[in-house]
């Protein structure tokens, strides 16, 4: 099998384990009641997998964006408006009806209850304006959530991923300037590349402008721009990865800091993908299409079914009095929202084809 082959198969297949891994981002119950933070082992097991090991999902779907966006390795004007003509589809057309699709589901709600779900605000005292900024960062309205992010909160990503991709050309020049400095020194590039990461501890705090997004956009930019499949260059590296990634997890637990954090995601990054790549040309992993094709649609709706979850289990419905219990609960929560997300996606598609087409921005 071709490298450019190969690589497209383990993006294929990283696109519903990666979305599973958001969803776990949203499902830390420890902070629900005395009951959850009662159970030690459980509660300290879903902190770190919620709020340590599945945000690593974010990085790499920048870092793959990132690639695909310049993969063909040219970039000029023309190819400029090319690319975010295509996105405007894919990525914005999307963002706009989902976010709508939430603020109506939240209106209607916030019509029977004392505040309008998500936002946070009575319903008597939202406005015209308060609906305008729930579409871009809902902690700008007044007495609401200290969110930053669009009213469906999970398409924070989205939006963040937009803005970087209108700023492109500045990435594109930025990357090229890496390749010049570097040049063929593999010593002088690692080093280039610790002091990038470290210097995106200092970038400012701006709704929208996420600095993980730009790092590992940018990251992923540089295998596209050479014009390189990432899985040839990461594979050799694989081994290292691990071990380099079981020292970084271990400093992180006494010397926590964005600069630790973020070299832990580019070692988890080489690492996954180099064990994916092992995997699935080895034939231990395949690539399931139905999986993939409706991992937009879970990561789209998830929050929905979630946030139902989330009120129940604060409620006391279910109340955890054993640490087994507790971990039922977190890793059945997450199976019930994949398999209605994957339930629901497929009566959309085949019941209506063109909503479904749309609501997905052209994925199938």
């Amino acid at each position: 099998m071709k490298p450019i082959d190969l690589q497209s198969k383990v993006i294929a297949f990283l696109r519903f384990p990666l979305i599973v891994l958001v969803l776990f981002i949203h499902c830390n119950f420890t902070t629900l009641s005395g009951e959850w933070a009662s159970l030690p082992f459980a509660s300290t097991f879903i902190d770190v997998f919620s709020q340590r090991i599945a945000p690593i999902a974010n990085p790499f779907f920048f870092f793959i964006s990132g690639y695909l966006f310049f993969k063909t390795g040219q970039f000029a004007l023309d190819i400029y408006f090319k690319k975010l003509a295509r996105r405007l589809f894919s990525l914005f057309v999307p963002y706009v009806l989902w976010n709508l699709l939430y603020l109506l589901l939240a209106i209607i709600i916030g019509l029977f209850a004392s505040k309008v779900p998500i936002l946070s605000i009575p319903f008597d005292k939202m406005t015209f304006t308060d609906g305008l900024k729930a579409f871009w960062d809902i902690s700008l309205i007044d007495g609401g959530s200290s969110i930053t992010g669009p009213i469906a909160v999970q398409f924070w990503f989205v939006r963040d991923l937009m803005v970087a991709m209108l700023c492109s050309p500045l990435i594109y020049w930025g990357v090229k300037l890496f390749i010049l400095l570097s040049g063929r020194r593999p010593l002088v590039r690692y080093l280039l590349f610790l002091v990038v990461i470290f210097a995106f501890g200092y970038w400012p705090d701006i709704v929208g402008f996420n600095p993980d997004c730009w790092l590992f956009f940018a990251y992923g930019a540089y295998f596209g721009i050479r014009k390189k499949e990432f899985i040839v260059a990461m594979l050799p590296y694989a081994l290292p990865a691990a071990l380099v990634l079981a020292l970084i997890i271990g400093i992180e637990q006494w010397v926590p800091c964005e600069f630790v954090y973020r070299l832990e995601c580019v070692v988890g990054l080489v690492f996954g993908m180099s064990l994916t790549t092992i995997m699935v040309r080895a034939g231990t992993w395949y690539v399931n299409m139905t999986l993939a094709n409706g991992s937009f649609f879970i990561f789209a709706y998830h929050y929905m079914v979630l946030g139902f979850v989330v009120m129940l289990l604060g409620n006391g419905l279910i109340v955890p009095h054993t640490w087994w219990l507790a971990l039922i609960i977190y890793f059945l929560s997450v199976a019930l929202v994949v398999l209605l997300g994957l339930l629901f996606y497929w009566v959309m598609r085949t019941r209506l084809p063109f909503t479904t087409f749309i609501l997905m921005g052209g994925r199938r």
